[in-house]
């Protein structure tokens, strides 16, 4: 919940932090995007790690990356220190949405009503939290307290997890065996391959460097060799490259399930449109209506409670019968209905109650999406890929969330250089090309102009959005390709040991359950872990 929390909690807290700051609105949307950005990056990178260390020793490395860099930021006194802690705090936050979500199913606390519901009831929460939160904190406190929220809570995940995990029976890895599986090349070349994407996006997006310039085609340029390379070295060690015995980050044969790569790809689209209104809604509604921090933060609880509603909805859905395509194509049905709506309310000539209503639409369509693809994920991808499956579901729909902001921010500084480049001046012009929120540092006499001009980029935003979520309608499409297993017998499948499942499989899964196991008695898994100093050796 933490991990999501975090994304959202800035939303509403980006003016009083570029103003306590410096000032500094150039830099802002980089507290964000720095987040996500590792965030992206890392999330199957900790589910194939948690495969080879254990899921408890990467849950507490995930939390001390979170809670540790959370206090990175309480004390940042620049822009830039507060978007290194935040980068490095996305690290943390990977490791604990992918292993989190991974331990849910494995851990078969319910059916897939229950499992499904709370994966999307908590990441809903979090979005519904984040955004109050940061308006409460930040306009009643101080807005170093989002931050420092995170560390009490941290303390106390990590000490109950070495309480109540216990290292008892396991089998033992030397450190050498543990680090020779480790897929350091796929990692790095998929670190390498989204950072640079996004990275290249945002700042040719807000015109800090112009798309020609040779900054921006190198990185696109390593970005795009990256993807490639990422391709051909996990085909290699699916095939060829078989006696390494090296756990890839994506095996081939997650690539080969089509309804997967179909579930995947709503995820990633949804992603897209989801966290990209989850930042544009509050500013719209902060930079046209005039809204505090928390009133615009209220005014996302329709949109995020409707999305807590349709993630339970999808477990209800498919505690009996396998309906995950069913669930995943009508969820992005109503997000092209939502977005539809929001797109003809956008102008502001609707009242905001029909606005909110709009947004409560797509919001529903989410929360059937996310829930409905991470059930489907348990279907198709089987004890040992399930990790690896989950948390590239995980990072596609943080790199869509990240794709959305740089398009939007692209879009709205198209309309800005078109509009108002004879109006401000370079340095005011600079300003609102980084973000939108530098238009309240603005003459007063300049606003009424500038926001108009907001106002038609949000709209044709929308628009972009709208075309986004019928694309991943398609995409949803081939999610009728599905195994039709039920959903809750195969949550007994995942607890079930795997010794015979692969010849590359890692001789230490974490289905191995040993009944006498304490852990294994309270909450039904087992782990299995290594030779590791300060982790129970």
């Amino acid at each position: 919940m933490f991990s999501c929390l975090d994304m959202s909690v800035v939303s509403t807290a980006l003016i009083e932090i570029s103003v306590k700051l410096d000032n500094d609105y150039l830099n802002a949307p980089w507290v964000i995007l720095g987040y996500l950005l590792t965030y992206m990056a890392f999330a199957v990178g900790f589910s194939k790690l948690s495969d080879i260390y254990g899921r408890r020793n990467m849950l507490i490395v995930s939390w001390t990356f979170f809670a540790g860099f959370s206090l990175m930021c309480v004390f940042a006194k620049s822009m830039m220190v507060l978007i290194v802690g935040r980068a490095l705090q996305g690290i943390g936050g990977a490791g604990l949405y992918s292993l989190s979500q991974i331990c849910l199913i494995e851990l078969g606390l319910g059916g897939p009503e229950t499992v499904g519901a709370m994966v999307g009831v908590t990441l809903s929460i979090s979005y519904v939290l984040g955004p109050l939160l940061g308006g409460v904190i930040s306009s009643r406190w101080n807005w170093t307290g989002i931050f420092m929220i995170n560390v009490p809570f941290g303390v106390v995940a990590i000490t109950l997890l070495f309480i109540y995990w216990p290292d008892k029976r396991r089998q033992h890895l030397t450190w050498q065996d543990a680090v020779a599986k480790i897929d350091f090349i796929g990692n790095v070349l998929l670190v390498a391959a989204s950072a640079m994407l996004v990275y290249a996006m945002q700042q040719a997006g807000s015109l800090v460097v112009d798309w020609k310039d040779p900054e921006i085609v190198v990185t696109l340029t390593l970005s795009g060799l990256s993807w490639l390379g990422l391709c051909i070295w996990e085909v290699l060690l699916g095939t060829r490259l078989q006696r390494l015995r090296i756990e890839p980050i994506f095996p081939v044969r997650l690539a080969m399930k089509k309804a997967y790569v179909s579930g995947l790809l709503s995820t990633f689209f949804s992603g897209w449109s989801y966290i990209a209104l989850v930042v544009d809604i509050p500013e719209r509604l902060q930079i046209v209506n005039g809204d505090t921090s928390l009133v615009a933060g209220l005014h996302l609880l329709p949109m995020l409670g409707a999305t807590a509603f349709g993630s339970f909805a999808a477990g209800i859905i498919n505690k009996k019968s396998n309906l995950t395509a069913y669930t995943t194509i009508g969820g992005c049905a109503f997000q092209c209905l939502g977005l539809g709506l929001i797109f003809g309310t956008a102008t502001g000539a609707s009242t905001i109650a029909v606005f909110l209503g709009c947004t409560a639409i797509y919001g529903l369509g989410v929360g059937l999406v996310f829930a409905g693809v991470t059930m489907l994920t348990t279907v198709e991808a089987r004890n040992i890929d399930l990790a690896v499956a989950q948390g590239a579901v995980a990072q596609a729909r943080v790199l869509g969330g990240c794709m959305g902001l740089t398009v939007g921010t692209l879009i709205f500084n198209r309309l800005v250089q078109q509009s108002l480049t004879s109006t401000l001046e370079p340095g005011q012009l600079d300003a609102i090309h980084r973000s939108p929120m530098a238009i309240s540092s603005l003459p007063a006499d300049l606003q009424p102009q500038v926001t108009e001009v907001y106002v038609s980029a949000f709209t044709s935003q929308m628009l972009g959005l709208l075309a986004v979520t019928v694309i991943g309608f398609v995409t949803s499409l081939g999610t009728l390709l599905a195994d039709t297993t039920p959903v809750a017998s195969l949550l007994g499948q995942h607890l079930q040991p795997q010794k015979t499942a692969s010849a590359r499989t890692s001789d230490m899964e974490l289905g191995d359950i040993d009944s006498d196991d304490s852990f294994g008695k309270d909450f039904g898994i087992g782990e299995a872990t290594l030779v590791f100093p300060g982790f129970g050796g």
